[in-house]
C-alpha cells in the first residue's frame, strides 16, 4: 500500500470528522441526562411557587444548617382538627425550608442562612393553601393571645399558633321591592 501525502491528509480529515461526531454525541447525551429531568420533573411548578415566596429547596436535607427550629400549628374548622399532611414541603428531590415530617402540627423551619426570616404565609404557600378560607371567619391566636395578622407572623421556635375557622353566618338575601 502506497501512502501519499494526500492519502494521509484524507485519513486525518476523516478522523477529525469522526472525533467531532463523537464529541457532539457525548454532549447531547450529557445534556439529556442532566437537563431533561429538570424539565420533566412533576414538582417543577411546585418548587417554583416556593421560590417565588422566598422559600428555597434544600437538596441536602438536614445537613450544614444555620437555622433549625419548630413552631407548632393547629388548624380547626368548625371545632374539628384539620390534619396538616406529613408531606407538606417534602418531595423526592428536596425539602422546602419550611416543611412537615408528621401530622403533629410541628413545623420544621430549616435554612442554610441563619439570618433568614420566615412567615406563616410562606408555610401556607408551601402547603398550597391560603390562610383565608371562603365561607369562614378566622380567629387566630399566638401562644393563647389574639393574633391580628396571621399572614405576617414571623415564625419562631416553640410558638403555639392556632387558626380557628368558623362558618360565616349566612348573609340575608337582598329584598326586592
Amino acid at each position: 500500500i502506497e501512502f501519499t501525502f494526500a492519502t494521509i491528509i484524507n485519513l486525518m480529515q476523516k478522523r477529525n470528522v469522526k472525533t467531532i461526531v463523537i464529541v457532539i454525541i457525548v454532549v447531547i447525551v450529557l445534556v439529556v441526562l442532566f437537563a431533561l429531568p429538570k424539565y420533566l420533573d412533576p414538582n417543577r411548578e411546585l418548587v417554583s411557587s416556593w421560590r417565588k415566596a422566598g422559600v428555597a429547596c434544600l437538596t441536602n436535607g438536614h445537613t450544614n444548617l444555620a437555622k433549625h427550629f419548630h413552631p407548632f400549628l393547629s388548624v380547626q374548622i368548625d371545632g374539628k382538627l384539620e390534619a396538616i399532611p406529613a408531606t407538606v414541603g417534602v418531595i423526592p428531590t428536596c425539602m422546602a425550608e419550611i416543611h412537615m415530617h408528621d401530622e403533629s402540627g410541628k413545623i420544621h423551619v430549616e435554612s442554610f442562612n441563619g439570618e433568614k426570616v420566615f412567615t406563616l404565609s410562606q408555610f401556607f404557600v408551601v402547603w398550597g393553601k391560603t390562610i383565608e378560607r371562603e365561607g369562614y371567619d378566622l380567629k387566630a391566636t399566638l401562644d393563647g393571645k389574639p393574633l391580628e395578622n396571621p399572614e405576617g407572623l414571623i415564625l419562631k421556635d416553640e410558638q403555639k399558633i392556632v387558626l380557628e375557622y368558623v362558618a360565616s353566618a349566612p348573609q340575608p338575601a337582598p329584598r326586592s321591592e
